[in-house]
């Protein structure tokens, strides 16, 4: 498989992201080590046109017996597919074996949100901007959840994105995509007093998300913040990801258009968001039947 010329392809020509990379690097490796394993006839590595749809039928079985859940599995078909058909631009001759699998059938997805009562308590407790690392922690859960920006968008931010006179962010999202959201006055202030406390602590650095040493925050460190936040807070998911649900959830509750919610996110689908809907939807019917219950009994 030319897996190197593929990614190299996503890279220059479809301005993939480097996460997104990562991921379909990963998936198309995972298949090639199986083929390995699975195949006595080395040459189908190099040749393919030699990968069969038994092959790749006999790789998802096989997931599937691993207990690989159905997204993850479609996900990988997605891979496979995107690179199969790339495959098809460099040869019309090429038969893709793709065309015959049909994936997997997925559950719907149940997103984890915060509440608005947990929310107010992790907001609740402002930290003195002299105390580095807890107000930098604090201002993560601001901005992620006050702008429902994805964990890479955070760590991307650059000082010179915010425009405190247009209370504006400038994000780059997926696929090098740049969207303006708007930020409100409380969050523009506190950003401002983190920059003056990165200058205090003679940090040069201009991206906005660092450590005290002035280093640039990784996704791992952020992680392991997020997760250390929300440790005593009563949701399923600890991660950065997790106010990014709760930001559209709560704005779908309180009844903002879902168009607008659909362009602060940066989805390119309206269907995507509408996942929001739907959670919402089944917590009101949890809502409407918890106050049925408790008014007939």
């Amino acid at each position: 498989m030319n897996i190197d010329e593929f990614l190299t392809y996503l890279k220059n020509r479809r301005n993939y992201s480097d996460l997104t990379l990562q991921a379909y690097e990963s998936d198309l490796l995972q298949f090639e080590n199986f083929l390995i394993k699975d195949d006595t006839d080395k040459a189908i590595l190099n040749d393919d046109s030699q990968i069969t749809v038994n092959s790749i039928r006999s790789w998802i079985m096989t997931l599937t017996e691993s207990k690989v859940t159905a997204r993850s599995i479609n996900r990988k078909i997605s891979s496979l597919k995107t690179y199969f058909r790339w495959r098809e631009t460099l040869d019309k001759d090429f038969k893709n074996p793709m065309l015959k699998i049909i994936p997997p059938k997925m559950s719907k997805r149940k997103l984890a949100a915060i509440t608005n009562d947990d929310m107010a308590i992790l907001l609740q407790n402002r930290p003195n901007e002299d105390d580095f690392d807890a107000f930098r922690n604090y201002l993560i859960v601001e901005i992620l959840y006050s702008t429902g920006i994805r964990q890479a968008e955070l760590l991307g931010i650059d000082e010179k994105d915010i425009s405190f006179s247009s209370r504006q962010l400038r994000v780059i999202g997926k696929g090098s995509k740049e969207r303006i959201i708007p930020i409100e006055t409380k969050l523009i202030n506190d950003i401002l007093k983190y920059i003056d406390t990165k200058k205090r602590y003679n940090i040069e650095e201009s991206k906005l998300m660092v450590t005290k040493k002035g280093k640039v925050l990784s996704k791992y460190m952020l992680y392991s913040i997020v997760n250390k936040l929300l440790e005593n807070i009563n949701v399923s998911e600890r991660s950065p990801h997790v106010f990014r649900h709760t930001c559209a959830t709560h704005l779908i509750n309180e009844g903002a258009d879902i168009v607008n919610v659909k362009n602060l996110l940066g989805h390119v689908s309206l269907k995507t968001t509408e996942v929001y809907t739907h959670t919402t939807i089944e917590e009101l019917k949890k809502e409407y039947k918890r106050s049925f219950e408790h008014n007939f009994n």
